[in-house]
């Protein structure tokens, strides 16, 4: 009778692990299945598709690449943070402010350099990791099969949505600095300053252009402190970059606008200097070196770009969207 006993326990306990895996197998397929109802997964999804997978494909040769894979990143992270909270941290805090000292590697750095901080405020940064987190960045078709997918319900959810033109405005300027940056970047690599110079000389509007083309939007970037004379603000954009200046002093940050100007939307968004810059946009002879000094004053007689710091408003990008 004992013996009758126990096997229905040990019956009962085996019903109920089965019951238990099946529950956890359809909350895990659940959690995936959730991932693209999460509005941070898709920040990070369309933040990593826009500007992201130019600089860190996750396929091409190591002598090619202007920084690692997705995938190595995302390796290297779950080794030094397992924990889910940690990495996200982790690879936040590196992104919102990009340090040797707060990397967790450091040989990438001391082959590719530090990458530069693309403007993204620490919410959309850490959309970003979350997204790096939970993809299948180690799978060989990751990027032709699951991100494409991925990006295909992003693009159909979006187009269902109520535009948000500062959103929207913002995500354009991205995607071109993205371009320019990964151009600038190898240029810088191969020829150091002086390519960098040369390469805004020659390309650097017609690749706006072309990108502006792409995306259906009207994409400039303007200062008041041009260096090259087509880049000039006009006096509304002159009044926001006023403005920026004063909210930067202020508060320590200058935030997006759009306005309504001639039956389109207008947005306005702020470009930040970092140590890349300075090779070009720095102090003479302090961080800009002679040759490239010689350089500037060669293809831009009339330049206004030099003297700045770290951390300041260079100048601006200008999106004119349709409504």
């Amino acid at each position: 009778m004992k013996k009758n006993i126990r096997l229905s326990a040990a019956t009962i306990l085996v019903i109920l692990f089965t019951l238990s895996n099946c529950t956890q197998e359809t909350n895990q397929s659940k959690t995936t299945k959730d991932l693209l109802n999460s509005e941070q997964y898709k920040e990070g999804l369309a933040i990593v598709d826009q500007n992201c997978i130019t600089c860190h494909p996750p396929s091409g040769g190591i002598d090619n690449r202007i920084a690692p894979p997705l995938f190595a990143i995302k390796a290297h992270y779950e080794v030094a943070e397992p924990n889910k909270a940690d990495f996200i941290n982790a690879m936040t805090e590196f992104l919102v402010s990009p340090k040797i000292e707060n990397s967790k590697m450091p040989k990438a750095i001391e082959k590719f350099g530090l990458m530069p901080n693309l403007g993204f405020s620490k919410e959309q940064y850490e959309a970003v990791a979350i997204y790096i987190y939970h993809a299948d960045l180690n799978k060989p078709d990751w990027f032709e099969e699951h991100h494409q997918k991925e990006k295909a319900e992003l693009l159909k959810y979006s187009e269902e949505s109520a535009v948000d033109y500062l959103k929207k405005g913002m995500t354009l300027a991205l995607s071109t600095k993205a371009i320019l940056g990964k151009n600038l970047l190898s240029a810088i690599k191969t020829n150091g300053a002086d390519g960098a110079v040369t390469f805004c000389n020659e390309k650097a509007i017609a690749l706006t252009d072309s990108m502006a083309q792409a995306l259906n939007a009207s994409i400039k970037r303007v200062s008041d402190n041009n260096r090259n004379p087509n880049n000039a603000a006009n006096e509304t954009e002159l009044a926001y970059i006023q403005q920026a200046k004063s909210d930067i002093e202020e508060n320590g940050k200058a935030s997006p606008k759009v306005i309504e100007q001639n039956g389109k939307m207008v947005g306005y968004y702020p470009i930040m200097t970092n140590k890349m810059c300075m090779q070009c946009h720095g102090k003479p002879t302090l961080d800009i070196t002679s040759k490239t000094l010689s350089t500037i004053n060669t293809l831009y007689p009339e330049d206004k770009a030099t003297g700045y710091l770290e951390n300041q408003l260079r100048g601006i990008w200008v999106v004119e969207m349709e409504r």
